[in-house]
């Protein structure tokens, strides 16, 4: 679990990177219609070698679940990063969702949280703030960027919840395949309605939809739902955490962004809460494994002769 989650924060990262990337060669829902297009074309390729079957009950999953986390939540984020919002702010706000998740979890997939947990949280939270906070006046971003992105993190809480809740066996290639084939046809359409149908023929742009592809699609989707499966997502979202420090390192020697001493600062201090976090997560989950199970047979030894004179009476 522990290669995965560094995969994934790696990759996730990746993305916001991909999307600044793209905003300089071409409009996001070109990026978006053709990564999703050729990703689409790649992975059912893929299922049919291996022989991977979904039935139409899981289609229909995927193709909910796709609109949601592929249409809406990658939409949303890459039209605030096209006005003009930084892949710092913007991994800044999405890094609210493990709140969002952990507020909702308990009534909705009845996990309990921790102290601990709630600490690692909020430390988490305070080193993205030190990260990112001193880049946020260096906006100039429209408010309605802020408002789509907060809207994009609810859209990828949602499908977070809806993926763990439902629990769908489809393999996870077959199902990301679904979902980039309705990503594709999502933004295919926007592509028809503003008039922006032919893709830039560069190298700039090719290299790009490589990127978004590659690290973007495969890498942080693809650990994204395994993580997700396999720990929930509390541990999923709370990795999230890591994501606006690793997406301000990296976009030092790409684009040049600088990086300044609360910057790292922030960063230690991001690592430490969702090592707070995960370490109370599993302490918590071996005391629930190691507190007395009540069974029938211990119940009816227990009970049994109230039980007998209930019955009789």
């Amino acid at each position: 679990m522990f290669k995965a989650s560094v995969i994934l924060v790696l990759m996730w990262s990746s993305g916001y990177l991909g999307a600044e990337m793209a905003a300089r060669y071409s409009s996001w829902h070109m990026l978006l219609s053709c990564r999703f297009a050729v990703a689409a074309v790649l992975l059912i390729g893929f299922c049919l070698v291996r022989r991977l079957r979904i039935t139409r009950a899981g289609i229909a999953r995927q193709v909910g679940i796709g609109v949601v986390m592929q249409g809406l939540y990658l939409g949303a984020i890459s039209a605030a990063v096209g006005a003009g919002l930084s892949p710092g702010i913007t991994a800044l706000v999405c890094s609210l969702q493990p709140l969002v998740v952990a507020a909702v979890a308990v009534p909705i997939l009845g996990e309990r949280i921790g102290p601990r947990e709630w600490l690692g949280l909020a430390v988490g939270i305070v080193g993205v703030g030190l990260v990112v906070g001193g880049k946020m006046n260096s906006g100039g971003a429209p408010w309605w960027a802020y408002l789509m992105c907060v809207g994009g993190m609810l859209a990828l809480v949602f499908g977070t919840l809806t993926q763990r809740r439902i629990n769908a066996p489809e393999p996870m290639a077959a199902a990301l395949a679904v979902q980039c084939v309705v990503g594709a046809a999502i933004f295919w359409v926007v592509n028809v309605i503003v008039a922006d149908v032919v893709p830039p023929m560069t190298f700039d742009f090719a290299w790009s939809l490589a990127w978004a592809i590659g690290f973007a699609t495969f890498g942080g989707w693809g650990a994204y739902m395994w993580v997700n499966r396999e720990a929930g997502p509390m541990h999923v979202s709370t990795l999230l955490l890591l994501v606006p420090p690793t997406t301000i390192l990296l976009a030092w020697p790409m684009f040049g962004d600088a990086v300044g001493p609360w910057e790292i600062v922030g960063v230690v201090v991001s690592a430490l809460g969702v090592a707070i976090k995960l370490v109370g997560g599993r302490a918590h989950a071996e005391n629930a494994q190691s507190a007395p199970q009540r069974t029938p047979a211990r119940d009816t030894e227990v009970c049994g002769p109230e039980l007998i004179r209930n019955e009789r009476g």
